[in-house]
């Protein structure tokens, strides 16, 4: 995708297909997975190291993105891979093992991250004990998660025990990725978990099932979801996801 942008000097280039659809949102919450590092090198086909150009940054903030950047490739460049990614980010809120606040039109919105791919053996005690912590701090607990094996189309069963564990104790919202493929979003108590969104913004395009998913708007009022709607999205030219 960095290859595609600098070879046509378009760093929008992959977000053209779905730019209205982001525009039209007060956020945009994503898993940004991938560090955005100066001088980074031409990515080869079939490497998993993976870097970003820091001419992307403009643009991530011109579409109001909110970063989880809790994932596997986040440290390709090591710690300070990450550290020229959160500084280079500076003005677009994002959060890695922190907790973060954003307040949008009077709504509070809470955030954390959690990667079960780089730690399979992540304390689900201790996640439970930040989101009893934090919870009644906001009005929204939005925990961003990397999990699951890949490319299944169902959810394994420990996930959904610890999605509902996780709403038990205070999460009013899921945002899972990791599988590289959409798999079926469930309301449990009245809260959304959505177990994985697929891809978006990546060049998997050797099947049905990588190359095509959903994005989701979110209509809240300050006290409850009062909306969900799914848009189907199919990525062409290996980096452009239309819907």
């Amino acid at each position: 995708i960095t290859s595609t942008a600098r070879a046509k000097n378009d760093f929008n280039y992959s977000f053209s297909g779905v730019s209205p659809w982001l525009l039209s949102h007060d956020f945009n919450l994503a898993n940004l997975e991938s560090p955005i590092i100066a001088n980074c090198p031409e990515g080869k086909t079939g490497t998993f190291t993976f870097c970003g150009d820091s001419k992307f940054v403009p643009i991530l903030q011109q579409y109001n993105f909110i970063f989880n950047l809790n994932n596997n490739h986040i440290l390709n460049y090591g710690q300070n891979g990450l550290l020229q990614t959160q500084n280079l980010l500076n003005k677009i809120p994002h959060f890695y093992d922190d907790f973060i606040i954003n307040n949008i039109n009077g709504i509070s919105f809470g955030f954390l991250g959690f990667d079960f791919i780089t730690y399979p053996n992540l304390d689900k005690s201790e996640i439970i004990n930040k989101i009893i912590k934090y919870n009644s701090q906001v009005d929204y607990l939005v925990i961003s998660i990397h999990w699951g094996n890949e490319y299944l189309p169902g959810v394994e069963t420990w996930r959904v025990n610890l999605a509902h564990d996780m709403v038990d104790a205070g999460a009013d919202i899921i945002h899972g990725h990791h599988p590289h493929v959409w798999q079926d979003y469930e309301i449990y108590k009245d809260k959304p978990i959505f177990y994985s969104f697929g891809n978006f913004i990546f060049d998997q395009s050797w099947s049905y099932a990588t190359s095509h998913s959903q994005i989701a708007t979110l209509i809240l009022s300050k006290t409850k979801v009062e909306n969900i709607k799914l848009e189907p999205i199919e990525i062409k030219s290996n980096s452009q996801p239309w819907i």
